[in-house]
């Protein structure tokens, strides 16, 4: 007798328990548009997340921007929709240490399937793709190096090594068409001001 008072209690407790969970959680799914929506967010700039590792000592950031100078002035966020391939359109550049820029040659940035906005009551609102953001790029030679990148961006920013990775993938380097090093990194994204801030001082030590 008391087992099944027992397990009436756990069945009332567990069935409202679901009860309130379908109350407090709500949940809406969309195409995802979230470049277009918030492109600071992906747009950057980047720089890698705590140590270097050997062989990038020379590697600032790298940031996107706008394919056209036209769009990026109307900040027209219609130029940033993903077409029927999810291709969306832009361009970007790698920033050394001494400041020297190298153009993109190439960037695939891809938003492809859903996005779902859960809600819970009490918590903040939590933002998940049915597929990541992907990201891959090359650059332009310059002195003989190049630096290709293949990653994608995180829904909600991890916190490692005293700072949050918003984006994972692997950075090579090429030296006169040489594979010279390569890693998987994180990047985080940080503020224009401390990246001037950076630049400032690297200017400085020259």
């Amino acid at each position: 007798m008391k087992i099944v008072l027992s397990l009436i209690v756990v069945i009332a407790f567990v069935s409202s328990a679901a009860g309130q969970t379908a109350k407090d959680v709500k949940s809406e799914s969309y195409p995802s548009q979230e470049v277009a929506i918030t492109p600071a967010t992906f747009f950057g700039p980047f720089k890698i997340n705590g140590e270097k590792p050997k062989g990038f000592e020379n590697f600032d950031y790298f940031i996107l921007g706008y394919k056209t100078d036209a769009d990026a002035e109307r900040d027209n966020r219609d130029a940033l929709l993903p077409d029927e391939q999810g291709l969306v359109a832009v361009r970007g550049q790698v920033s050394t240490v001494k400041g020297s820029l190298l153009d993109f040659e190439s960037v695939l940035l891809v938003e492809t399937g859903t996005v779902t906005l859960q809600h819970k009551r009490g918590l903040p609102t939590r933002l998940v793709h049915a597929q990541p953001v992907t990201i891959s790029f090359s650059t332009v030679e310059m002195k003989g190096v190049k630096y290709v990148f293949r990653g994608e961006y995180l829904d909600e920013p991890a916190e490692e090594k005293g700072a949050y990775t918003h984006l994972n993938g692997v950075l090579s380097k090429f030296k006169k068409g040489k594979l010279v090093a390569e890693e998987k990194v994180g990047f985080v994204r940080v503020a224009y001001d401390a990246l001037s801030d950076a630049q400032f001082a690297a200017e400085v030590e020259q």
